[in-house]
């Protein structure tokens, strides 16, 4: 069930919002400071990809 919604979500939103989460990261990382939002970033993007079955820890 889980590869199901995955697939359903990566073709209607997950594959654009990874873009601009990728998009964000590589602006992020040009001023010194905002390199961690950068990194950040680019961790959303990997989970706003493929989202379902997976857990957020702290």
């Amino acid at each position: 069930m889980r590869t199901i919604l995955n697939i359903i979500w990566l073709v209607f939103a997950g594959f654009e919002l990874f873009l601009m989460y990728i998009l964000f990261g590589l602006i992020a990382m040009i001023p010194i400071i905002t390199i961690p939002a950068g990194v950040a970033s680019f961790r959303m993007a990997l989970y706003v990809l493929w989202p379902f079955g997976r857990k957020v820890v702290k």
